[in-house]
């Protein structure tokens, strides 16, 4: 009887099969999709031009940087994790949410917009808008030249607001308690020094402003003409230890505008900017401001507080942005130099 019944159900599963495969009628064809293949290939394709771009990044202080353990703060995840850049470029806020776990250093995709559409249009930067800056969100930053491709650079390269902050910076008598030797603008504020802006005034006029972020972007400059993985590309690096033909100095990014320079020192305007930055150094040190040793505020812990001046801290903070934008000048001659200038007057009225 169960021999009669398996046989029986094998048989209906047979006719049923036959009757659905008479009764199923193919489409058209329908249009061929496109090659997974050939779309990869557009960015996957190791071309030379792809190797030397990976060979000049991996040179590059952002990919040899030792700085991502910060990204797990939420405070520095922004600048010191790529997952961080990616939140705040799309939040406008200055800190992450969280800390960032498994933080990833700065990377291909922190500034391009990778596997988004999976073409090559995937190599365009995150965000080229202007942007309202750390320290005062009245003022809004915009380095519009080459579409705007400095704003990117400049979110990570200003300066923090430091706490407490000045309420009034000209101030010669009203004091401000410091319990931390690290007050002041932190680093890498090069966006805010291009873009002239960052800087307590407290010269007896404006401080003036040079035309480099009209006429220059970040890019044309640190990523001109690349040598290798020393100079230019994307190490981004401007200066190179080697010598030998067109090697050292990263003139090429200059040369549109100044088609005589030969190095930084374009008529003689870093050694002027470098004399002003020595002097004002030399006379914060003689007034127990700065430890030259630790380039660092003297003199002060959470144990030792210390009371200082607002116009003195002023011309401290205008003094770090100097000392961390390191390019003496470069970035933008006129406000460096009207910094430092109004910095070296109000040491003079002091006596120091």
């Amino acid at each position: 009887m169960k021999k009669n019944l398996f046989i029986l159900a094998a048989g209906f599963i047979a006719v049923t099969s036959l009757m659905v495969t008479s009764c199923t009628k193919e489409g058209p064809q329908g249009t061929a999709g496109t090659n997974a293949s050939a779309t990869c290939q557009q960015c996957h394709n190791f071309a030379d031009t792809i190797v030397a771009k990976i060979f000049q990044y991996d040179a590059s202080k952002h990919a040899t940087g030792s700085t991502a353990f910060e990204g797990t703060n939420k405070s520095c995840a922004p600048c010191h994790s790529s997952q961080g850049f990616e939140e705040v470029v799309t939040t406008n806020a200055d800190t992450t949410t969280f800390g960032i776990e498994n933080a990833a250093p700065i990377n291909c995709r922190t500034c391009h917009k990778i596997h988004n559409t999976y073409t090559a249009s995937d190599w365009a930067l995150k965000t080229t808008a202007a942007f309202n800056p750390r320290y005062d969100k009245t003022v809004s930053i915009d380095l519009a030249a080459a579409g705007g491709t400095s704003n990117l650079c400049a979110r990570c390269h200003q300066a923090r607001k430091a706490s407490p902050w000045l309420s009034n910076p000209t101030s010669t008598t009203d004091s401000v308690r410091l319990t931390s030797n690290r007050w002041g603008p932190h680093h890498g504020p090069q966006g805010l020094m291009l873009a002239g802006k960052g800087a307590f005034e407290v010269g007896a006029s404006p401080f003036l402003s040079s035309n480099h972020r009209d006429v220059a972007s970040c890019s044309s400059c640190h990523s001109a003409y690349a040598q290798g993985n020393l100079v230019g590309g994307h190490t981004l690096h401007m200066n190179s230890s080697e010598t030998g033909d067109n090697v050292g100095t990263a003139t090429s990014g200059c040369k549109k505008c100044h088609p005589t320079i030969t190095s930084f020192d374009y008529n003689g305007r870093q050694t002027e900017i470098e004399g002003k930055y020595s002097e004002l150094r030399l006379k914060l040190a003689i007034a127990n401001v700065l430890d030259t040793n630790s380039m660092l505020l003297k003199g002060v812990s959470s144990g030792s507080p210390k009371y200082f001046k607002q116009k003195q801290l002023a011309v401290y903070w205008n003094f770090c942005l100097v000392d961390a934008d390191r390019s003496m000048g470069v970035h933008n001659f006129a406000y460096t130099r009207d910094m430092l200038d109004a910095g070296i007057a109000y040491m003079n009225s002091l006596g120091k």
